[in-house]
């Protein structure tokens, strides 16, 4: 079983060790919302993209809907990994998922900012990359991050009604 395989559900908590956020956002009945966590390596898009579909599939969304959610989520799991410490050896990021009603709330809590001892050059002006944001705005009703002392948490959310 590779790293990322070694996923693990919690209720309404975050693992130990791993980022967080404010959980009073996640309140609710046990089955409206998800958290989960995975190792911050190269399969982890991957995973977390199949985690949003099927946790979204199982309450009924279909369509449009389950795509944008995946290709933003999939943003935010990308930026996660590019640029946090949940992308260096021995990160961990975590997805918050919750449904209600009238949106789906989706999160990915990082590590915070990565370390840059020892790296290269800064990437090129022209580089591809600063596109996340807009890619993010186009598939959500509303999109924000905040920080804590050791994390950070990119979010978005998109309408259901």
């Amino acid at each position: 079983m590779t790293d990322s395989q070694r996923l693990h559900d919690h209720a309404a908590v975050a693992p130990l060790g791993a980022p967080g956020l404010d959980m009073s956002e996640f309140g609710g009945t046990a089955t409206d919302h998800t958290v989960w966590s995975c190792v911050g390596n190269l399969t982890a898009v991957r995973s977390i993209r199949a985690r949003v579909r099927e946790f979204l599939e199982g309450a009924g969304y279909v369509g449009s809907v389950l795509d944008d959610a995946e290709l933003a989520v999939s943003e935010l799991a990308t930026n996660a990994l590019l640029h946090s410490r949940s992308g260096q050896i021995g990160g961990v990021m975590t997805l918050f998922i919750k449904v209600d009603p009238e949106r789906i709330r989706v999160a990915i809590a990082d590590q915070g900012e990565k370390s840059t001892e020892g790296e290269g050059a800064l990437r090129e002006d022209d580089d591809d990359f600063g596109r996340g944001k807009l890619i993010i705005d186009s598939c959500a009703s509303r999109s924000g991050e905040y920080y804590t002392d050791t994390t950070h948490v990119a979010w978005f959310e998109i309408d259901s009604t």
